[in-house]
């Protein structure tokens, strides 16, 4: 065996992103905050109050896909406030006690 091969084996390189032009790219890590993950949320899709009265709020993470949205309880939104006060003001309320 020869570590030698014909010129006319080679092909020119295409960028993977111009072949797959379907394909979505990863989601974004996760941010450590006090050593634990945190995901950043692009948006407040909606609400519901559980019959214990709490309020969870359906979340859209940013960087997923609409299959990963999740319902999170509001009292974890700390980090979040930005998304939930555009969608409070949406709502055409000023707090979460109002739903």
């Amino acid at each position: 065996m020869h570590n030698a091969f014909h010129v006319q084996l080679l092909k020119p390189y295409r960028d993977p992103n111009t072949i797959f032009v379907r394909r979505q790219p990863p989601p974004p890590p996760p941010v450590l905050v006090q050593n634990e993950p945190e995901y950043e949320v692009e948006s407040v899709l909606a609400h519901r109050r559980r019959r214990n009265g709490t309020v969870e709020l359906l979340i859209r993470w940013k960087g997923y896909d609409p299959s990963e949205d999740s319902w999170v309880p509001e009292t974890d939104m700390g980090n979040a406030r930005r998304p939930l006060h555009d969608y409070l003001v949406k709502q055409g309320v000023t707090s979460t006690t109002q739903f």
